[in-house]
């Protein structure tokens, strides 16, 4: 009797990406706020994406997309990780 094949350890990573990728959870970068996914479509628009020069997409509301965009030229400038807000609900 042979034995059924196991998935490697890259298959099983990408299997639980693509099944928690429906399920995301959304912060402002710069304030920490929780961000619902209906906020980037619903009108008004409560929330925005923004692309760092590395093409890395960050979620921010619409009130902190200033604050949001310096800390994007900070993390180009300098090459370090996004110093983002603590996340609160």
């Amino acid at each position: 009797m042979k034995r059924t094949k196991r998935l490697t350890r890259k298959q099983r990573k990408a299997l639980n990406a693509s099944a928690a990728e429906g399920h995301r959870h959304i912060h402002c970068i710069a304030c920490g706020r929780h961000i619902d996914p209906q906020a980037f479509t619903q009108s008004p628009i409560t929330a925005r994406y923004i692309k760092c020069l590395h093409g890395t997409t960050f979620a921010v509301c619409v009130g902190c997309e200033n604050a949001g965009r310096k800390l994007l030229e900070e993390h180009d400038r300098t090459g370090q990780p996004v110093n983002a807000a603590s996340a609160w609900h």
